[in-house]
């Protein structure tokens, strides 16, 4: 799109900071003008690599995205209501799910894993009483197994030294 490469990334700097700041309309009326320069691509699917780097389709995919997207590149309006603006966040917790429920070591358990993951996280989100229900009934409580033991205990005669 550009002579070289330094004024090439200058100008995809400049398109993503006005994307950035909220004028998409902006950088798709000037990648209107680039493609009306350059002509627009061949009919078809890219076969090569060379014909995927074709200026022409470089900017046809550009416009093709931003135009397709530009409802959802609100960047401005979501910063001033404090929402996430990455994907990022999303993309961490599918790693850290993955790490838990499909490593090797879980390979029997992958589902049940999966859905014990998943009630305590729900129950976590509910801010109602799930969660310390949760603990409390267990399978495998400690505290459910330590008042078994100290009904059992105080109910047997008590032993002295004899």
């Amino acid at each position: 799109m550009s002579a070289d490469e330094a004024s090439g990334w200058s100008q995809y700097v400049t398109w993503m900071r006005a994307c950035w700041q909220g004028q998409v309309g902006d950088v798709l009326t000037e990648r209107d003008q680039w493609q009306t320069r350059l002509g627009e691509p061949p009919p078809g699917e890219a076969q090569t690599a060379e014909e995927r780097r074709d200026p022409r389709r470089v900017v046809a995919q550009a416009r093709s995205y931003l135009g397709n997207n530009r409802d959802r590149m609100a960047y401005p309006r979501y910063r001033r209501e404090g929402l996430p603006t990455t994907s990022s966040l999303a993309e961490s917790l599918v790693g850290e799910v993955n790490a838990r429920v499909k490593s090797k070591q879980k390979h029997g358990i992958r589902s049940a894993g999966a859905e014990s993951i998943l009630q305590l996280r729900a129950a976590v989100l509910s801010q109602d009483d799930r969660l310390p229900r949760f603990f409390a009934e267990r399978p495998g409580c400690p505290f459910r197994k330590r008042d078994a033991l100290n009904r059992k205990s105080e109910d047997a005669p008590a032993q002295t030294a004899a």
